[in-house]
């Protein structure tokens, strides 16, 4: 069974050669499945972002047990209570 990997489009996840790709790709048993362009509300690091900007502005203050602990309950809760809202 393959294994797949989701990424963005960002740059760096195709500055890789053609051949390499291939190679490495065949070799794991790994398929690439890229999200499609302008899509944040399928790329979970996404909602990591906004709320890092929008609620997290006193973390500069964080241990890095709050932080690890603020994370972990953000991930969690993807999807049912996390969601990029466009309105």
């Amino acid at each position: 069974m393959p294994t797949v990997i989701v990424l963005d489009n960002a740059s760096i996840h195709h500055g890789i050669s053609e051949e390499t790709r291939q190679r490495w790709l065949l070799e794991h048993k790994t398929v690439l499945f890229y999200l499609p362009a302008y899509s944040p509300e399928l790329n979970m690091i996404e909602i990591v972002w906004r709320h890092l900007k929008y609620r997290w502005r006193s973390a500069l203050t964080w241990t890095r047990e709050i932080i690890d602990t603020e994370l972990n309950a953000l991930l969690n809760k993807y999807g049912p209570d996390f969601q990029i809202d466009f309105s």
